[in-house]
């Protein structure tokens, strides 16, 4: 029949114009191009989510890059170099690995009831005074130190990264060599113009820890 089409039993072989035809494809389109916009609409709402959900996440640490690790570990083969070996400067080589107001804690010596008296200082000024200062020992004492490291553990933060590594520190003139004196770093790590930078270090000794115990000095 001209001007219509059969339905092939699908609407109980009924006749439909081609008008009617138009029509009913007409809606199908729409109805096509309406899921589509949902489906978009839910894409887009969902990527919302994660876009505002990211900066959370990210709150308690960052992410760190291979390169940051080499640099972070090349940052403490650089501090051990001149701790040992930079007795002839102004402790200039030192302080290149703290930031401005960096601070380093030690125990100065133990009191009469064997307790840690701790020594703090801060600043490029005071981190010079302090090598120089150990520099001045070493050499009237006669002997020359080896600090040595093993077990660095770099943990990323907000800030930057904390790092925690084993020392033993070497006599190296006496013979046999012997351990000075050993401990624990706790490190405070952040990444600036000209690279990553000690913002605080503390020297845990040996001595505070108890057996198998995992913490020293709090």
């Amino acid at each position: 029949m001209a001007g219509s089409v059969e339905t092939l039993g699908l609407f109980s072989n009924e006749v439909l114009d081609m008008t009617t035809v138009n029509r009913i494809l007409k809606t199908g389109v729409v109805m096509v191009k309406r899921g589509m916009v949902v489906v978009i609409a839910l894409m887009v709402f969902m990527g919302g989510l994660a876009y505002w959900h990211v900066p959370a996440a990210q709150v308690s640490h960052q992410t760190l890059t291979p390169q940051d690790y080499m640099e972070i570990r090349q940052l403490y083969a650089n501090y051990v170099r001149a701790t040992d070996m930079g007795g002839g400067g102004d402790g200039s080589d030192y302080v290149a690995n703290f930031t401005e107001d960096a601070e380093f804690e030690q125990p100065g010596r133990v009191d009469p009831n064997g307790e840690f008296i701790r020594t703090q200082v801060k600043g490029h000024d005071g981190l010079k005074k302090m090598i120089t200062g150990f520099h001045s020992t070493l050499k009237k004492n006669g002997w020359s130190s080896r600090h040595t490291y093993s077990g660095l553990h770099i943990i990323p933060t907000a800030e930057g990264a904390k790092g925690s590594v084993y020392a033993l520190i070497f006599n190296v003139t006496d013979k046999p060599p012997f351990v000075d004196h050993s401990g624990v770093y706790e490190d405070t790590l952040v990444k600036t113009t000209s690279g990553w930078k000690f913002k605080r270090r503390m020297f845990k000794p040996s001595g505070s820890y108890e057996p198998a115990m995992p913490l020293g000095l709090p």
